[in-house]
C-alpha cells in the first residue's frame, strides 16, 4: 500500500511543469475593484463584521491579505479506491498542493491557508523546507522573506487526508457494493468551505485562481475535474497519473475532483455563427443506457440550454462544459465550473430543471460569484430563476409561470417564518425556501419591475462588468442603480425589503363604489396585513389591479407606498371582479372582493371579515372597516358576555383570537351602530 506520493519523478515533474507554465491571472473582480483604493481596502481587510454602504444596503468585510494565483493539486487515490473504509488509517489518502501566492499588503511575513481534517507533512519555498504552524482550522506558513505588495511566493505543500467524508468521498469496491453502486469511486464536493477539507488553500468564495489537478488512480479509472484532460501518464503496469486544467479562474468551492471507471458520452453545442463547444458527459457504462438510469436521454436537451441562456445572458463564459455522475451524495447537482457535478439519480431522466439549474450557475456563480456567502442568493436565486427561464424558452410564458408558481407554493408554505434572504446564516445556507425559491422570485420581480427590454441588457452588462471576478448584493444594486436609474421602486428600498427584512405582503382589495360619486365611479381598497417579526409593514411596489365587469376589463398599475392605499376609478360600467397582480409579477399573498350599490348602501358591510373563515384559535380574524373614524366594537361569546373589546380602524385590521376559546362569537360596534352583528367561528388547532 502507497501512503506517499514521494515515488516517482513521473509526479513531481507533472507538477513543476504545470505549474510553471500557468498563465498569470486576469481577474476584473471584487478584489481588483477594491485594491484600486487603498483607504476602501485597508477598511475591509478585517475578515468579519458588517459595513453599511451609505444608506443604502450592508456590505461584508473580506480579508484581502493575499490573493492566490493558482493551485497545481497532485492527489494519490490508488490505495484508497482498492481499500475498503473499515481498513484504511489515518491516511486515507496523500496530496501535494503548489500554489502561488501574492501579497496585497507590503511587509507579509506568513501565508495562512484554511486548512481543517488534513495532516501536514511539509512545506517549502524553492525546495527549502520552511516552518508552519497547524490547528485545527488552518495552516499558517512563515516566509524566509517578508513579501511586498504585488510580489509572489511558491509554496509546496505536503499533505495526508485524514477524513473521506463530508468533503472527500473515497469507495471501494466492496464499499460500495454495500451501497448497491457499480463501481468503486472517488469524488469531492466543497460548497460552502469544505475545500479546507481536502487541500489546504484560501478558502473564500471571492480569492479566484488556475486549478490544475493531477490524480492518480487505479488502471481502468477516469479521472475527471474541471476544464479539459491534458494527458494520462502510465505509473507501472496498475496505476495512471491523469491530468485535467482549466483555462479560466475559479473559486476554490467550485474544484471538484473525480475518478471511477466511467464511459465518455460526448455532446457538442452549434452556435449559429457556426462555432461549437464540446459536452463531456462521464458516468458507469450500465448508465449510459439502461433500463432505470439513462444518461443519453437525461442530458438530451442540455445543448439547447445553452441556446437559451447565452440569450438571457450572453455568451457561454468557458471552452467545453460536462457532467459527471456520482454516488451516494445527499445533493442534487453541483455546478463544478465546467463540469457540473450530478447524482446519479439524475441519470432516470426526470430532472431537465436540474440540469437547466446547473448550467445557469455557469453565468450566475461561476463566471460571477457571490463575494461572501451572505450573497449566496445571487447564485442560487439566478439559477433557480433560471430553471424558469428555461421552461419559458421551450413552453412560452405560461411554462415560465407555471415553474416560478410552483416556488411561490413550496415558500408559502412557510414564508413568514423564514429568516432573511441576505446574510443567511452559513449552518442554513441551503435553506431551500429563501436561497432557492424566494431569492428566484426577486430575481423575477426585478424583470417584471422594469421589462424585459431593460433588464436582460443590463443583466448581461452585469455579468461583463465583473466577468471572472465576484460580486456583493450591494454591486449589484449600485450597478442597476447606474443602468437603470429611474425604477418604479427605488433600487434601495427594493433590496432592503425583499433581502435584509423578512417575509412578503399579504394583501387584501376591496372595490366599491365611490361614495358621492358619479355612477359607476369605484374606488379599489387595497391593504397590506402582513405582521411578523422583521417584516416590513408595508412594501413598497408596483402592482396590477385588474376590473373585470360583463364584457369588460381595466388595467391600472398602482405603486403601493402605504398600509392601506385607494385608486378611484370611473368605469362607466359595474364590476364583477377585482383580480390583484392578474400577471402573477409579486411574490405575495392576495384576496380580493367586489361590493355592489346595494351592498354599499347596507350599513352591515361596513364591516366585512375577510380571509379564511372558521378561523383556527392564535391566528387573527381580519376584518375589513369602511367607516371613517376608529370604532370600538365587543367580542360578544353565544351567552351574551363581552369577552373583549378592540379598536378597528378603517382598513384591515386583525383581530387576536388567542384568548378565545373554540366556539362561537359576534362582532358588534359599541356605539348606536350596534345593530350590526358580525358572527365568526374559531375552531380548535
Amino acid at each position: 500500500m502507497i501512503t506517499s506520493l514521494r515515488r516517482t519523478a513521473v509526479v513531481l515533474v507533472c507538477v513543476i511543469a504545470s505549474a510553471s507554465g500557468q498563465a498569470q491571472e486576469d481577474k476584473p473582480s471584487f478584489l481588483e475593484w477594491l485594491v484600486t483604493d487603498e483607504k476602501l481596502e485597508a477598511s475591509l481587510r478585517p475578515l468579519h463584521g458588517h459595513q453599511l454602504m451609505g444608506e443604502s444596503f450592508p456590505s461584508k468585510s473580506i480579508d484581502t491579505t493575499i490573493d492566490v494565483q493558482s493551485y497545481d493539486v497532485t492527489l494519490d487515490w490508488y490505495s484508497a479506491l482498492f481499500t475498503p473504509r473499515a481498513q484504511r488509517g489515518e491516511r486515507k489518502a496523500t496530496g501535494i498542493v503548489r500554489t502561488v501566492v501574492r501579497a496585497r499588503v507590503d511587509s507579509l511575513s506568513s501565508v495562512v491557508f484554511d486548512a481543517t481534517t488534513l495532516v501536514i507533512d511539509s512545506v517549502k519555498v524553492n525546495g527549502t523546507k520552511i516552518t508552519y504552524r497547524k490547528n485545527v482550522r488552518s495552516l499558517t506558513m512563515d516566509l524566509p522573506t517578508m513579501l511586498r505588495r504585488g510580489q509572489d511566493v511558491e509554496l509546496t505543500i505536503y499533505y495526508a487526508n485524514r477524513s473521506d467524508d463530508a468533503a472527500l468521498y473515497l469507495y471501494a469496491k466492496e464499499d460500495a457494493q454495500v451501497i448497491n453502486v457499480p463501481y468503486a469511486s472517488g469524488f469531492t464536493f466543497s460548497q460552502p468551505e469544505d475545500a479546507r477539507r481536502w487541500f489546504p488553500c484560501n478558502d473564500q468564495p471571492d480569492d479566484k485562481a488556475y486549478f490544475t489537478a493531477h490524480v492518480r488512480v487505479p488502471v481502468g479509472f477516469t479521472a475527471v475535474s474541471n476544464g479539459v484532460p491534458i494527458d494520462s501518464i502510465a505509473d507501472g503496469d496498475t496505476a495512471s497519473i491523469q491530468t485535467w486544467r482549466h483555462d479560466q479562474v475559479m473559486s476554490t468551492y467550485l474544484f471538484a475532483v473525480n475518478a471511477a471507471p466511467y464511459v465518455l458520452y460526448m455532446q457538442e453545442y452549434k452556435r449559429e455563427d457556426g462555432s461549437t463547444m464540446p459536452i463531456r458527459n462521464y458516468h458507469f457504462d450500465v448508465d449510459d443506457q439502461g433500463p432505470r438510469f439513462n444518461a443519453r436521454k437525461a442530458v438530451q436537451n442540455v445543448p439547447e440550454m445553452f441556446e437559451a441562456f447565452e440569450n438571457y445572458f450572453g455568451r457561454y463564459p468557458y471552452a467545453t462544459y460536462g457532467h459527471v455522475a456520482v454516488s451516494p451524495v445527499p445533493f442534487g447537482g453541483m455546478e463544478h465550473q465546467s463540469m457540473t457535478t450530478v447524482n446519479r439519480r439524475w441519470l432516470v431522466g426526470d430532472q431537465e430543471l436540474g440540469y437547466a439549474h446547473e448550467v445557469a450557475h455557469q453565468w450566475l456563480g461561476d463566471e460571477v460569484t457571490c463575494a461572501t456567502w451572505a450573497d449566496i442568493w445571487l447564485n442560487e436565486g439566478g439559477a433557480s430563476w433560471g430553471e424558469a427561464l428555461w421552461a419559458e424558452h421551450y413552453g412560452g410564458n405560461q411554462q415560465y409561470i407555471s415553474v416560478m408558481w410552483a416556488k411561490r407554493g413550496q415558500y408559502m408554505l412557510v414564508g413568514l417564518r423564514e429568516p432573511p434572504v441576505y446574510d443567511i446564516p452559513i449552518g442554513i445556507i441551503f435553506n431551500v425556501n429563501t436561497t432557492y425559491y424566494k431569492s428566484s422570485w426577486i430575481y423575477h420581480m426585478m424583470r417584471r419591475m422594469v421589462g424585459d427590454d431593460v433588464f436582460f441588457p443590463a443583466l448581461r452588462a452585469y455579468i461583463a462588468k465583473y466577468a471572472k471576478g465576484s460580486a456583493q448584493t450591494f454591486q449589484f444594486m449600485q450597478f442597476l442603480e447606474q443602468e437603470i436609474p429611474n425604477p418604479p421602486v427605488a433600487w434601495s428600498t427594493f433590496f432592503n425589503q425583499w433581502l435584509v427584512k423578512a417575509g412578503h405582503p399579504i394583501f387584501d382589495a376591496v372595490i366599491r363604489p365611490l361614495p358621492g360619486g358619479a355612477p359607476f365611479s369605484y374606488r379599489v381598497t387595497i391593504s397590506q396585513t402582513q405582521a411578523d417579526v422583521n417584516v416590513p409593514d408595508v412594501f413598497v411596489m408596483p402592482i396590477r389591479v385588474r376590473v373585470v365587469g360583463q364584457t369588460e376589463t381595466r388595467d391600472t398599475v398602482v405603486v403601493i407606498n402605504a398600509r392601506t392605499q385607494t385608486v378611484d376609478l370611473n368605469l362607466g360600467w359595474v364590476p364583477r371582479e377585482l383580480i390583484l397582480d392578474p400577471e402573477i409579477d409579486v411574490l405575495c399573498e392576495k384576496q380580493s372582493s367586489v361590493v355592489s350599490v346595494d351592498d354599499a348602501a347596507n350599513a352591515d358591510d361596513a364591516l366585512r371579515i375577510l380571509g379564511p373563515h372558521p378561523v383556527e384559535q392564535g391566528q387573527p380574524l381580519r376584518v375589513m372597516s369602511a367607516y371613517d373614524n376608529a370604532v370600538a366594537v365587543n367580542v360578544i361569546s353565544v351567552t351574551g358576555e363581552i369577552v373583549a373589546t378592540v379598536s378597528i380602524e378603517r382598513g384591515v385590521v386583525h383581530v387576536s383570537t388567542a384568548s378565545l376559546t373554540p366556539g362561537t362569537y359576534v362582532l358588534a360596534p359599541s356605539d348606536a351602530r350596534s345593530h350590526v352583528r358580525l358572527p365568526f367561528i374559531v375552531v380548535g388547532r
